[in-house]
Parts: structure tokens; C-alpha cells; sequence
């Protein structure tokens, strides 16, 4: 079995993406690579991981990380015979009781489902002798989509986003300040610390420290990325002493006096700016930059990972440039995976409309975070250990970490792709915003994940009226299914339909007791049995007919039945599978939508292939053969003027048919 003895030494794995990812597993104190099941976990975890993208390859390392603490709670309550030494004891009963103690632990279920598709996944790809294992499929949970922001939580959004944004804007024009101010100088500083120095132990003065002259000095010393790293013990230990050297402070020593924790001269100046408060009137914090990330997911529309994919330098459309109009065209990436196993991404690009002379459009937002980020920019190019292709070099979302040591670039600036440093920001941004919604107040990222972007679009195509088909095209969608599925379908979509349908029910009331319906009801007295056989079914508010039926008292589908005397069948979800179906060239959109519902259907629930398998067969007949480049340019646009043509169920279609 030699994937047993392969990349032992190997501790970091490579994803398709070129991330590194360190196998962590390998510092537990349980982890033995002499144990066959660890050393051939380590192999999936290496192999599994070059065949994904960092994200997934992230979950993989917890999968293993999770199953080890399994194997290692298992095997200490099991007798030898029955303990799981290998990747051969792994069966249907133990990886059972895994998902068991996933579920126990309140641990994502994904996790199981990971490691399950990636040891069938490796023993496939690889002949190393790993083994086939069969085990259990475990069903995915089903996926909620998100829910856009209440009206009231949407508005206190935007509220406090304006204000923070008013914030940046003079932080910004202080760090331009900053660089016109006068430094302290040696001479000035001897008088201040001679007359701090004769204040009374236990007595405070009102005097506070210069908050731009302080960084006017940082800047011009160059602290704290030009200082040697050897002295900033020293200069901290000087700052705490009330012991001055025959040559006085230096400036730079006298203002970490003044500002630091337990500093001697913040003694005696109290009201002196700390040294926290200073970093970050000098340096964006990852509030800053995670404020302004999500003010621009809300204005653009875009997730979070595209909005952390923009370009410094390439965020803006190369047409807008030379249209030289007020509105102009952002772009960005998508990320996502080409296919498993590939050693390549397929970024889809996305693109924004945007405005030049609002101050708060995602334009001027990205702008002022780029702004903002070049105060740390500098001193990426004095870390020689960053590499080349750091995502921090193209970054418009620069802050500074922490204010402490060490005071290396790539240790304190950070963007804000980093996770940690995301979640700490919004945690930030909220925790100062108090937004809540719905009565549930908001304080995680979790809280706002996928939200903005859904409260965007459906804000977008509430205002503006647009097709479900142009709102999924702004928004990147590569089908208005989609758009219907995962944004239409929220509970504020659904409550404002109900709403909608409850003002029509009433005005449907009220013309029917001032008896002024005209043209909406039928005549009760017409006698159906004198009809014409052959039937065109149109649906209530369409111009273009559904399709026809030759004889609707005779249905000829697979289990039909001969219809009572003077009926006509209904069953519009059997029609094409009936020899009295009869398509038109007007049925083109209809069908190509019905088809199109029903391969996404069977793309996303294997289960339903068997149900839809004949009507797909001859859904794709009929559309091959009714296909031509005016006709299904013709389909496109009717489509394009609906949100939907069809329900799924076509058996409910039938109270909405006009003759």
C-alpha cells in the first residue's frame, strides 16, 4: 500500500488557487504517522487538496481535524477487534456514527460530506493503492436563501453608513493635514518634559499632546516600520521611566511618554491622545475598510467576494475612461472553480453601473478605501519575505493590524481578504451602528452574510420595475430561475405578494357588489358540449396562445381514460405526452421555459431525473425542431417581458386558460 508511505514530509498542500494550506493535524498530540489511518488521511488531505480550491480545501483539513477527535473518541470506548486503525475499517456503521458525532458536537454536516466525497473522489483519481471505501450518502441540507434587510433595518443601514462615510472623509483630509505639520522638536521638548517633570506626584495638567504634530513626528522619524526592531524594548522601557538622560528626550521618546499605556508623562497629561487613538488617526483601521466593503456591497449589488476581487487599479471599466460621462462602469471578478481537479479558476466578471459625483456611489467608496490604503502601502515594498503575487499589492482595503511590535509588513498590514480581520471590522462597524432588524439586533458578520446583495436586488427590480431577466442579468445571474429561486422566493418577497394579491382580491370585491366587472367572468349558461373539439389554450394576460389541442374530448396520453359525455379534458401537464397535443409556432417560449425549469430541476435533485426524464425528451424534440434564429429571438424577448411563464405544476395552469 504505498499511499501509506507517500508525503510524509510534506506538511503544507497546494490548492488549484496556489494557496498554501498547512496540515495543522499533524501538531495534535494524538496525530502518530506510524497509525495507517493517519498516514492515510494525510495522503486524502494532500491529494484532496490539490484538486480543490482553498476554500473547500479549508473544509477538508477540518473534515480530518474532526475525524480524528471521532476516531480518537471511538477507539477508546471499543474493543481492539472493532477499533478503526485504517482507512480500511471505515464502513457504512462507522462513518454513521461519524455523522452522529457531527451532529452531537454541532458541527457543520458539510464536514462529513466533504471527507466522504473526497476519499471516493482520491481513490478514484489515484492508483496508489488507496482503497475504495463504500459509505453511506448523507443527504445535504437543503439551502435557505438569504433574506434581504428589512425596510427599517435598511434604512438605519444607509443612515449609519452616511455618517461613517462623513467620518472616513475627514480622516482622510487629517492624514493630508498630517503631512504639512510641524514635528516637535528637541528644544520644544525639553521645555514641555522640565515642566511636566515639576508637576507634583499624584497632581494631573489639562496640557494634552498635539495629535498631528505627533504624527507629523512619527512620519518624520520614521517610526515605527524604519525603526530597528532591537529598540523598541528599549524605547518602551524609556517611555515608562521618570528617569531623563542629561541630553533630554528626543522627540520621538517624549511622545511615547505622552501616549503610551503606563507612560511616564501620561501621568502627569492624562488628556494626551493614546497611542492607539494616534495609529489610527494616522492608518485605516479593518473597521474603516470593512465599513466602506459593505457600504459598497449594498450600493453595488455584489457579494463580498467579488467586492474584496476589485483591482486598485483596475476597478473601473476601460470605456468609461474614454466616455468621460458622469456614470461610469465598475468591474470585478467573480471567483469560481473551472472544475474539480484543475489547476486553474474561472473569475466571472461582473460589472456595476456607478456614479462619479455622488460621494457615497460604490465608485467614490472604492476610491476612498483605495485613498485611505495608501497610507500603508509604502512599507509592503521593505517586507523582502512578501511574496510577488500577495493579494495585499492589488488590495484597495489596506489597514494596519495592531500598534504593537513586531513592525514587519507583512505581520501589521492586512487586508481585508484575510477572515479574521473581516469578522473583527463588521463586529466593529455593528457593534457602534446598533442596527436590528426585524427586532433581532445585528452583530456578526453572520448576521449580514449574503443580505446586502439580495436587498440590493430586490430593492433594484422593486423600484425600477425591471424583468426578472434584466435584474438577473445586472446582477450576474445566468438564469432568471435562479433569480426567482434564491432572491424572489424570501419572506418579504412572499409577504409583499400576499400583499399585492390581497388589494386586488379587495377591488375584485368591490366591483362585484357595484356590479361593475366587465369581461371577467364567463357566461355560466354556455354549454361546453356544443364547443368546437379543437381547443387553443391562451393563459389570462397573454397575447401569445400556450398551444392547442385537436380533440379534448378524446386525450391520448399514457393511462388516459374515455371522458364522460360532455367533458373536455383538463390535464395541461399531460398534454405533451397526448396525440392530440398540437404545438405552434407561438408556443416556442413557453416550451423553451418549461424546459429550462425542469433541467435545472433535475441538475440540482438527481432524484427528479426519473419523473422528468420523458417530458425533457420531448420538450428538447419539439424545441429542435421549431428552433430557428428569428423564431427563438422572438421566444427570447417574450420571456425576457415575464417574470415566469409557467408554474411548476402545470395541472394548476388550468383555471387561468381562456378558450
Amino acid at each position: 500500500m504505498r499511499y501509506l508511505e507517500m508525503y510524509r514530509d510534506q506538511r503544507v498542500a497546494t490548492a488549484t488557487d496556489r494557496t498554501n494550506i498547512s496540515a495543522n493535524y499533524l501538531d495534535r498530540p494524538d496525530f502518530d504517522m506510524s497509525v495507517p489511518l493517519h498516514a492515510g488521511l494525510h495522503y486524502v488531505f494532500i491529494r484532496g487538496v490539490g484538486m480543490a480550491t482553498y476554500a473547500k480545501g479549508y473544509e477538508l483539513r477540518s473534515a480530518i481535524n474532526a475525524f480524528l477527535d471521532f476516531a480518537a473518541e471511538h477507539n477508546a470506548d471499543t474493543i481492539p477487534a472493532l477499533k478503526i486503525q485504517s482507512l480500511n475499517d471505515i464502513g457504512a456503521e462507522e462513518y454513521s456514527r461519524f455523522e452522529d458525532f457531527i451532529r452531537r458536537t454541532e458541527s457543520r454536516i458539510y464536514l462529513a460530506i466533504k471527507l466522504s466525497s473526497s476519499l471516493k473522489l482520491v481513490a478514484q483519481q489515484f492508483e496508489d493503492g488507496m482503497p475504495m471505501l463504500k459509505l453511506p450518502r448523507i443527504t445535504e441540507p437543503k439551502s435557505v436563501p438569504a433574506e434581504p434587510l428589512g425596510e427599517d433595518a435598511d434604512r438605519d443601514f444607509y443612515e449609519a453608513m452616511y455618517q461613517e462615510v462623513d467620518i472616513l472623509v475627514e480622516k482622510l483630509r487629517i492624514q493630508k493635514t498630517i503631512a504639512t505639520a510641524t514635528p516637535y522638536d528637541r528644544w520644544e521638548v525639553r521645555d514641555i518634559c522640565r515642566e511636566l517633570f515639576s508637576i507634583k506626584n499624584g497632581t494631573r495638567t489639562d496640557w494634552k499632546i498635539d495629535p498631528l504634530r505627533a504624527a507629523a513626528t512619527f512620519q518624520e522619524v520614521g517610526y515605527p516600520f524604519h525603526t530597528p526592531a532591537q529598540y523598541f524594548e528599549c524605547l518602551e522601557r524609556d517611555a515608562k521611566s521618570d528617569v531623563i538622560s542629561s541630553t533630554g528626550r528626543t522627540p520621538l521618546e517624549f511622545i511615547l511618554s505622552c501616549c503610551m499605556h503606563k507612560g511616564f508623562l501620561r501621568r502627569r497629561a492624562p488628556y494626551s491622545i493614546s497611542y492607539t487613538e494616534l495609529f489610527n488617526l494616522i492608518y485605516p483601521t479593518s473597521q474603516d475598510q470593512a465599513t466602506l466593503a459593505l457600504f459598497i456591497q449594498r450600493q453595488a449589488g455584489w457579494n463580498k467576494e467579488t467586492v474584496l476581487a476589485l483591482d486598485k487599479d483596475k476597478y473601473t471599466h476601460v470605456m468609461s475612461e474614454v466616455a468621460h460621462s458622469n456614470v461610469v462602469l465598475l468591474n470585478s471578478h467573480k471567483i469560481k472553480s473551472q472544475g474539480q481537479g484543475l489547476a486553474y479558476v474561472r473569475p466571472k466578471f461582473m460589472a456595476r453601473a456607478s456614479s462619479r459625483s455622488d460621494p457615497y456611489s460604490a465608485y467614490n467608496l472604492i476610491r476612498l478605501a483605495n485613498q485611505l490604503s495608501e497610507s500603508c502601502r509604502p512599507y509592503l515594498k521593505l517586507d523582502t519575505k512578501l511574496e510577488v503575487d500577495d493579494k495585499r499589492h492589488r488590495s484597495p482595503f489596506l489597514f494596519l493590524g495592531d500598534a504593537r511590535v513586531p513592525w514587519d509588513a507583512s505581520s501589521r498590514v492586512k487586508s481585508l481578504d484575510a477572515q479574521g480581520h473581516w469578522n473583527v471590522g463588521v463586529s466593529g462597524f455593528l457593534e457602534k451602528a446598533q442596527l436590528v432588524d426585524d427586532g433581532t439586533p445585528l452583530s456578526t458578520g453572520a448576521d449580514l452574510l449574503g443580505r446586502l446583495r439580495v436587498t440590493s436586488l430586490q430593492q433594484t427590480h422593486k423600484s425600477n420595475a425591471f424583468p426578472m431577466a434584466l435584474t438577473a442579468l445586472l446582477y450576474g445571474h445566468s438564469s432568471p430561475v435562479t433569480t426567482e429561486t434564491h432572491y424572489d422566493s424570501s419572506v418579504f418577497a412572499m409577504a409583499d405578494r400576499r400583499k399585492r394579491f390581497h388589494e386586488f382580491q379587495e377591488r375584485f370585491i368591490k366591483k362585484g357588489q357595484l356590479k361593475q366587472l366587465n369581461g371577467v367572468v364567463g357566461r355560466s349558461r354556455q354549454d361546453i358540449s356544443t364547443n368546437p373539439r379543437f381547443r387553443i389554450f391562451t393563459i389570462m394576460g397573454h397575447q401569445r396562445p400556450l398551444w392547442a389541442c385537436v380533440d379534448s374530448t378524446q386525450p391520448a396520453y399514457p393511462g388516459s381514460k374515455p371522458l364522460p359525455q360532455g367533458t373536455r379534458c383538463t390535464r395541461l401537464d399531460k398534454c405533451n405526452g397526448c396525440e392530440r397535443w398540437w404545438v405552434l409556432d407561438d408556443s416556442l417560449p413557453f416550451l423553451m421555459e418549461r424546459l429550462a425549469t425542469l433541467e435545472l430541476k433535475v441538475e440540482r435533485d438527481a432524484g427528479a431525473h426519473d419523473l422528468h426524464a420523458d417530458e425533457i425528451s420531448v420538450l428538447r424534440y419539439v424545441v429542435d425542431k421549431l428552433s430557428s434564429k428569428s423564431l427563438v429571438e422572438d421566444a427570447n424577448i417574450y420571456r425576457d417581458s415575464f417574470d415566469a411563464l409557467l408554474p411548476l405544476d402545470l395541472s394548476s395552469l388550468i383555471a387561468y386558460i381562456e378558450d
